[in-house]
């Protein structure tokens, strides 16, 4: 008898159903892959945090986590909304007569009386407005506070190089630290529309598009100081998404989940997200403990993903780590993600619904993992698929693991049985189960067949979770018919 074993988990989510980096895995979500020990369990769940049920009635498309300790939502239908700590609720604290904001971040600059504070700046289409953190909304708030050449989709801002830059359809404009506005301080080829940008040591990197049908991107840099751009390298995509520094300069590009690695001279695409298709907005980022999150859309396995390693001596893992609270993975938007008091928050839309979820302290999500295409190395052996033995953790109170199976990669997943005719394992305590495979493959001996997948559902009850050690298949060869 044969054993096809699955012990270590830390490889992620693999480019291809048959081979990835060790360990790697075909798909899954809720999963925590990154834990201490090498094991196979829920991660935490998102929640709709308070008040965002009612409060927040658009999709969010920036955070500002601000330095007065609020936490700042801004809409697509112009709508201003304020977190003021923690445990507080959402409210609306402004509507911008302007329509959808496109762009939004904190600055510190002179007020014109040699006072230098911090501002909220925001961008709709043609318009860059403004409110000091101090201020009262709305009475405060100094609309239409400059004028933009306009871009209808995206005013991406940022601190940069000193200043604040803001994405201004093929120039970027500027607020320096004196107050002083630039709508020209750099100007790019005509066709050229700027969507991202993020800044780099002594650069501002920022990304193009040339509209929803050219298959061209476009990456630059700038230090300010030159009368115009330095680099530029093109990347043969549907537009620069979104630009995330983490352990490397991460890019998101095109429609089709690219994601590059550019050190402003060598450009390499590292990963694609699951999908046929999958894109992230610019504001749709963030870095949790020093691991990249991006916010997919556009697929049908949308959600919060992540990419890369917590130590050297990890490999760089694709990891679905959150379903948004809705439970959807198709037909669903997701805005913006930011860090505030050490827990992620993300926006999301779902038909005409909206919210911003949290991270839940005190309940696990619950998770599915699916395997590798496994052959053996003979994809022309025919072989007998017996018995799955599972090794777990000591299961908690009212946790449960199904486990599935596929032959030759049926369309439909089969479920195991344990020998006892259950369908889960659920015993608490106990730290071993064996499944066994009676369908699937040849109707004349079931179990049958040449190609075999594995996949498991962790339910996890509360803030407990089970874990798996490895799950094991035995099986037999038949011969080559």
């Amino acid at each position: 008898m044969n054993a096809y074993r699955l012990q270590g988990f830390r490889g992620g989510i693999a480019d291809d159903p048959f081979q990835g980096v060790r360990e790697a895995f075909r798909f899954g979500y809720g999963l925590n892959i990154r834990g201490e020990e090498n094991t196979l369990k829920c991660n935490q769940r998102l929640k709709e945090d308070l008040g965002s049920d009612t409060v927040i009635t658009d999709l969010i498309l920036f955070y500002v986590p601000a330095s007065n300790g609020s936490l700042y939502g801004f809409g697509d239908t112009g709508k201003i909304y304020r977190k003021a700590g923690g445990a507080s609720a959402w409210e609306l604290v402004y509507t911008d007569s302007n329509g959808k904001i496109t762009g939004a971040a904190e600055y510190t600059n002179n007020d014109g009386s040699d006072n230098y504070i911090p501002y909220l700046y925001w961008a709709t289409e043609t318009k860059v407005s403004r409110i000091k953190l101090s201020g009262t909304w709305p009475t405060d708030v100094e609309h239409d506070w400059q004028t933009l050449d306009g871009d209808p989709s995206w005013h991406t801002m940022s601190e940069a190089l000193g200043v604040l830059l803001i994405c201004d359809s093929k120039d970027l404009a500027m607020v320096d630290f004196e107050g002083g506005f630039n709508r020209d301080a750099i100007d790019l080829p005509r066709s050229h529309r700027n969507k991202c940008l993020l800044g780099l040591d002594q650069l501002v990197v920022f990304g193009s598009t040339k509209g929803d049908k050219v298959e061209e991107g476009w990456l630059w840099t700038w230090d300010k100081i030159q009368p115009s751009w330095i680099q530029r390298r093109m990347v043969a995509e549907r537009g620069i998404n979104a630009l995330l520094q983490g352990e490397f300069l991460m890019i998101q590009a095109g429609v089709r989940g690219g994601l590059y690695f550019w050190d402003t001279s060598n450009l390499l695409r590292i990963k694609k997200l699951p999908g046929e298709f999958g894109w992230v907005n610019p504001g749709g980022v963030t870095i949790m403990g020093g691991l990249p999150l991006l916010g997919v859309n556009g697929s049908d396995k949308c959600g919060i993903y992540s990419y890369g390693r917590l130590n050297k001596n990890e490999p760089y893992a694709l990891n679905l780590e959150y379903i948004p609270s809705h439970g959807k993975m198709e037909n669903v938007l997701i805005g913006a993600l930011t860090m505030y008091e050490d827990k992620i928050y993300c926006s999301w839309k779902d038909g005409t619904t909206f919210g911003t979820d949290v991270i839940d302290p005190d309940n696990k999500a619950e998770a599915r993992y699916e395997g590798l295409v496994f052959d053996g190395g003979e994809s022309f052996t025919q072989k007998g698929f017996r018995h799955i033995k599972l090794v777990t953790k000591p299961l908690p109170k009212d946790c449960t693991i199904e486990v599935f199976y596929k032959v030759n990669q049926q369309a439909e997943w089969q479920l195991a049985t344990m020998q006892d005719g259950s369908e889960l394992f659920d015993q608490e305590g106990r730290s071993k189960a064996i499944f066994t495979i009676e369908t699937g493959g040849d109707e004349d001996d079931p179990g049958t067949g040449e190609e075999y997948e594995l996949a498991m559902n962790l339910h996890p009850n509360g803030n407990d979770t089970p874990e798996v050690i490895s799950a094991t298949t035995y099986f037999e060869p038949l011969g080559v018919l």
